[in-house]
């Protein structure tokens, strides 16, 4: 923290990059950088499906703050996603911030390219007696859901940090193989196939 001058409230050092590591996922489905000198942390905690796992890492960059963190973690949805699920997958983000104690949504982006369906959101709610913000990506990519989200314990720690943070967004790497899995010409040409097989067409 910089010295203040008489009269003045401290001024705290912008956060800067000392170092930079990957995080390649073990069974190849995402990477991301974080911060060498974050301190990082593994996730693996149930999902919504029978024995499904959300798998993933994270990273605060102050140990004595874990509400002020950084999170990466992938999970199967259990179904191929479409462009056409768009509405469904939308309602359902919209009714989990909802049930977010004070939630307001800032600010919104939805991105459908073929069959990859994006959501981004930011927002802040209410924990206890603290305002606390995120900002959130989640993207359902063919059977797997990715969510990438940046939370502050508070506004100002979101803020703080929030260069840096944004800087490990942006280093999300998808594996080709799972692009061209959402590539709407080759799922339409597939589940043609599936029907000259004899198999009926999917669900939903």
């Amino acid at each position: 923290m910089l010295e203040p001058q008489a009269g003045t409230p401290p001024v705290r050092e912008t956060p800067k990059w000392t170092g930079i590591l990957t995080h390649r996922d073990p069974q190849g489905r995402f990477a991301v950088r974080f911060a060498t000198d974050w301190a990082w942390f593994e996730i693996d905690r149930p999902w919504n499906l029978e024995d499904a796992r959300c798998e993933g890492v994270g990273a605060a960059p102050n140990p004595e703050d874990p509400a002020t963190v950084l999170e990466m973690w992938v999970a199967p949805l259990g179904f191929a996603v479409r462009a056409d699920d768009f509405g469904d997958l939308r309602e359902s983000v919209e009714a989990s911030l909802e049930a977010l104690d004070g939630c307001q949504v800032l600010g919104t982006e939805d991105i459908v390219i073929d069959n990859l369906v994006k959501f981004v959101r930011v927002y802040t709610f209410r924990e206890g007696d603290v305002t606390r913000k995120r900002q959130q990506w989640l993207i359902y990519a063919h059977t797997w859901l990715f969510s990438l989200t940046w939370q502050g314990s508070t506004v100002e720690e979101y803020e703080h940090w929030y260069a840096m943070a944004n800087q490990t967004f942006h280093t999300l790497d998808m594996p080709q193989e799972l692009m061209f899995a959402t590539d709407r010409d080759f799922a339409d040409a597939y589940e043609g196939s599936e029907r000259a097989d004899g198999e009926g067409p999917r669900d939903n």
